[in-house]
């Protein structure tokens, strides 16, 4: 995405320490909650850096309805049930965890603002400039902001790039991406993870995190939309020219399809989730109409107590749920440029269904694909499927944060704090700066 504008330059890294070595990334969502431990690896100077695996867990969700911390105390039970058995494996405490944001309705708005140079070369405060003007007028009203990150730069109306310093112009242009989030859910997030003894190391919306660990670097340079089919809403994040675009969230999800299951066939949620998982599919209904599948009735028990269904019925519960889903995301993001649409990768639990790919192709006219994680060392094969991308790609963000643009979450008090706010902070640098 670029490298990073530092906007608020005495508080990145203000004390000059190394980069950790260990990295844990904590994937919070409805269905499941996901811990990787990593440990960052020796590598040559010039070389990307890289990550081991050393400790994993996973385990069921509780206190988590929507993305959303509903139950604290759930919830902080589930936190502390995987971060102990990620850490008893890694042989290491964790104090400070890179997480992922879903619930809070995560909103991006695309900010430009135009500085002159008069024939000057391009200079790191020319960058910091133009970025802090688009950012003056910005008033997250009662909302937080939880990431700002250059989204590009032109010079005198050419093409838009990550990094035009040292180049000569008399115009240039910079976007900034700002990403805001409803207050309550993001401070529920942060008590739920101080209960738990950890801080917030770094923070992205899910699927911008999931984006580092399945894209490619043709993709974001080509144009790629990414979608991440959640258990209780379906992510989204475009990419062009290897710049983050924007990012949203449409509030349908896998979760659904499981529910519209239960009420349909009558039975349990839990074995509503598991026909889904090991016989949902929405390929044509003559490909596998005469399968029978056995399943338990609601309410019932022992051996009277199961029924039978075919995979047509099944297929016809899913389907047009799952048209509904892909339906909202293309509506969601037609307004996208069309190289940013013209390719989709597909991840998240839903996006395991038999048949979907073609599904999606013909509802969103892209070439579509459903992606696992990309080779992390030491990353299990059970945790490198679509349903685990976002937690994957929390680790490889830890990596390269400057990547990622300036996560301010752990600044979040300070952007509400009655002396001035985030507003009054960026005005007073943006006037200290001329």
């Amino acid at each position: 995405m670029g490298s990073v504008v530092p906007l608020f330059p005495e508080d990145a890294n203000s004390n000059g320490a190394a980069a950790p070595n260990i990295i844990a990334a904590l994937d919070i969502g409805s269905m499941q909650v996901a811990c990787l431990i990593g440990e960052r690896q020796k590598t040559r100077k010039g070389q990307p850096a890289s990550v081991r695996i050393i400790g994993h867990a996973v385990q069921l969700s509780h206190g988590v309805k929507a993305g959303v911390i509903v139950d604290p105390l759930a919830a902080e039970h589930a936190v502390r049930s995987v971060m102990s058995r990620a850490e008893r494996m890694a042989g290491t405490q964790v104090e400070q965890v890179w997480v992922n944001l879903s619930g809070g309705f995560p909103r991006t708005r695309t900010l430009t603002a135009e500085l002159a140079l008069h024939g000057q070369a391009v200079e790191q405060c020319h960058l910091d400039m133009v970025a802090a003007r688009a950012l003056a007028e910005f008033d997250a009203g009662t909302r937080l902001v939880v990431q700002v990150a250059p989204a590009g730069f032109s010079l005198d109306g050419g093409p838009w790039i990550a990094n035009p310093t040292g180049l000569v112009g008399d115009m240039l242009q910079g976007r900034v991406n700002v990403v805001s989030v409803d207050r309550g859910p993001l401070r529920n997030l942060e008590q739920t993870l101080a209960a738990c003894q950890l801080g917030i190391a770094g923070m992205l919306s899910a699927p911008v995190a999931a984006a580092d660990a399945v894209l490619t670097e043709d993709e974001r340079t080509l144009g790629v939309l990414l979608a991440d089919i959640g258990a209780a809403q379906t992510g989204w994040a475009a990419f062009a020219d290897g710049m983050l675009l924007e990012a949203g969230a449409t509030p349908v999800g896998g979760h659904h399809i499981t529910y519209d299951i239960a009420a349909g066939l009558h039975t349990p949620i839990s074995d509503a989730e598991r026909l889904k998982t090991m016989h949902g599919s929405v390929l044509p209904t003559a490909l596998h109409a005469e399968e029978s599948i056995s399943y338990p009735a609601l309410g019932e028990h022992g051996p009277a107590g199961w029924q039978n269904t075919s995979s047509a019925e099944l297929q016809a519960i899913i389907l047009p749920r799952m048209e509904e889903i892909l339906e909202m995301l293309r509506q969601a993001t037609a307004h996208l440029p069309p190289a940013a649409r013209q390719r989709v990768v597909l991840v998240g639990g839903g996006a395991q269904l038999t048949g979907l790919a073609d599904l999606a192709e013909k509802a969103l006219q892209a070439r579509v694909r459903i992606s696992g994680v990309r080779t992390i060392a030491g990353l299990p094969a059970k945790l490198a499927g679509p349903a685990h991308a976002t937690v994957a790609g929390l680790v490889q963000a830890a990596l390269k944060p400057d990547a990622q643009g300036f996560d301010i979450a752990r600044q979040a008090e300070a952007m509400v704090a009655a002396a001035g706010g985030y507003l009054g902070r960026v005005k007073r640098w943006f006037r200290e700066s001329f």
